[in-house]
């Protein structure tokens, strides 16, 4: 939903809800099976050898960028367990960045190591910022089509010229069900002001099918209340429990593609944090 489009009314009457506690929202009869997808990017020339200096450096490296109109970050672990972090920070432009190691050991790196990953690091801000526009867009691409059932997603033609390189991930996005009346379903915020209300859409036409409602105590959520919409007869709470689960699941695959393609940006590969392999 835009801020232009007209915001659906939502129920006075929450009685015929049905409620189910925090920890049993997520029945294992309604989830979705893991999917092996491959999703593809192009990444400039400059990416393909940009970590060649630092990869001796990083055995398995989890790469963090934080864009911002104020502030921004970039920030590596060598590895999840390391008790080091390299950091890339600035405000406004990423050419005025701070370059800093943070480590319980005194010298994690020598001094052409440090600047090796300092030139690394300000390359790939530089990418990252330059490409942000692209790396979103490549984002929701992966996860339309993963959501429309195909387990291969591929740059669009006509996107500019470069290598195209891939990552293979897991998902329990599921594929279109083609029984349903209602294959794809989506998840808005009704009012930004109160996000405990969520309302389901049907992705092809917009029609209203019910709502979910969080209950809390001080602002730590205990239950949640699952409602069809009047209108609608060939729904049922249990539908709106895995479209909800399936609006998570996009979520999260859009964090691991976005991970992915920033790693691939910057010279990685693709964090097996986020990878799948069967």
């Amino acid at each position: 939903m835009t801020d232009s489009t007209p915001r659906p009314p939502l129920p006075d009457d929450m009685s015929q809800a049905v409620t189910v506690r925090r920890d049993d929202d997520v029945a294992p009869s309604l989830a979705s099976p893991w999917r092996e997808v491959r999703i593809d990017f192009v990444v400039p020339e400059s990416s393909a050898a940009a970590a060649g200096e630092v990869r001796r450096l990083l055995p398995e490296p989890e790469l963090h960028w934080a864009p911002g109109l104020r502030r921004g970050t970039l920030a590596v672990l060598p590895h999840p367990a390391a008790l080091t972090r390299v950091l890339l920070s600035w405000e406004w432009t990423v050419a005025a960045a701070d370059f800093s190691v943070h480590s319980f050991d005194d010298s994690p790196f020598s001094a052409d190591e440090r600047a090796a990953l300092e030139s690394w690091l300000r390359g790939a801000a530089a990418r990252l910022q330059l490409l942000d526009g692209a790396l979103e867009a490549a984002v929701e691409r992966a996860v339309t089509d993963v959501a429309s059932g195909s387990d291969r997603s591929a740059p669009p033609a006509g996107v500019p010229d470069g290598p195209v390189v891939g990552a293979v991930l897991g998902t329990r996005v599921a594929v279109p069900d083609a029984r349903s009346a209602h294959p794809r379903v989506d998840v808005a915020l009704p009012d930004g002001a109160d996000p405990g209300w969520e309302v389901f859409v049907d992705a092809v036409d917009g029609e209203r099918l019910g709502y979910r409602r969080t209950l809390d105590d001080d602002g730590e959520p205990y239950a949640f209340s699952y409602l069809v919409a009047d209108h609608v007869d060939d729904v049922s709470p249990d539908d709106l429990r895995h479209w909800h689960d399936q609006h998570i699941h996009r979520q999260l695959l859009a964090d691991d593609v976005r991970q992915a393609y920033v790693h691939l940006l910057a010279g990685l590969d693709a964090p097996a944090s986020v990878t799948y392999s069967g």
